[in-house]
């Protein structure tokens, strides 16, 4: 009798408990990338470095992620010309 109750209640409940699971959201979701001035800079000067070694219609590698700024170096200006070098030394090891 007491097996009989268990199955009973086991099966009557899993439509209850089945309704409490998680469902996905119909909503859409939005990823939001800040690119700063900096890094900006970094991936124009890194392309333009490595075209100043390989020659003006090279075409650029993918742009290695944008390091820290130093201080007083975070702008634009900063990102180009670290990144002019870094792109001057990479092409010339390849």
């Amino acid at each position: 009798m007491k097996r009989l109750l268990f199955i009973i209640v086991l099966v009557g409940g899993m439509p209850i408990l089945s309704s409490f699971s998680s469902r996905e959201s119909n909503s859409p979701k939005i990823e939001v990338i800040y690119k700063s001035e900096f890094c900006e800079g970094w991936e124009e000067g890194y392309c333009e470095g490595w075209k100043d070694v390989k020659g003006q219609y090279a075409i650029c590698p993918i742009t290695p992620i944008c390091p820290i700024p130093e201080i007083g170096q975070d702008n634009y200006r900063g990102g180009y010309n670290r990144g002019f070098k870094a792109g001057t030394r990479a092409a010339y090891r390849n």
